[in-house]
């Protein structure tokens, strides 16, 4: 699979959001998903991602192994956010960027964020991301499933994000940062 397939797919999939309360009412088990899907999608704003930095733990690596990798992890997407009561927010997002190999990499996820006020319009705030990725070397662009921690500080319409992906001896261990601007 080519990536300029994986990534229409991943825009297809984000696009397929785009369903009516009432079409989430035969979802099964995932209609609660389903709704807040169609809920960002039809009253969500828009937001761009920027990606730039992946620090790779040095103390899991082997020092030929870190000499070798990206960590500018430079690349951008999309986002729809929906502001939610209690200063809680959710949002869904595509994005591609630079892996650690300098080969592109995908993701298509929702985000479930909680924030709480630090000083005037400074927030921070602790979530939960989902959704599928792909890239060259786990299953050669085929999407996998993620799920992982989020945390940000928020200042008015500019949101810096960070996540940790755990792994083992010369792999994960990736502490991951990108930004949102919203418009």
């Amino acid at each position: 699979m080519t990536f300029k397939k994986i990534w229409a797919m991943c825009i297809g999939l984000l696009l397929a959001a785009n369903v009516s309360a009432a079409d989430c009412a035969d979802w099964w088990l995932f209609d609660k998903a389903c709704s807040n899907i169609s809920g960002i999608w039809n009253e969500g704003e828009t937001g761009l991602l920027l990606s730039g930095y992946a620090w790779h733990n040095r103390s899991t690596y082997d020092r030929d192994k870190i000499d070798n990798y990206n960590e500018l992890a430079y690349g951008g997407g999309l986002s729809l956010y929906r502001a939610l009561p209690n200063n809680n927010e959710e949002m869904i997002y595509a994005m591609m960027f630079s892996d650690s190999h300098s080969k592109p990499e995908t993701h298509i996820g929702y985000a479930y964020m909680w924030y709480w006020n630090v000083l005037g319009p400074l927030k921070a705030g602790a979530g939960l991301t989902a959704g599928l990725f792909s890239r060259s070397d786990i299953g050669s662009y085929v999407p996998l499933p993620f799920a992982l921690p989020l945390v940000a500080l928020k200042y008015d319409k500019v949101n810096l994000y960070a996540t940790y992906i755990p792994g083992g001896s010369n792999n994960g261990n990736v502490l991951f940062l990108f930004s949102r601007f919203d418009y």
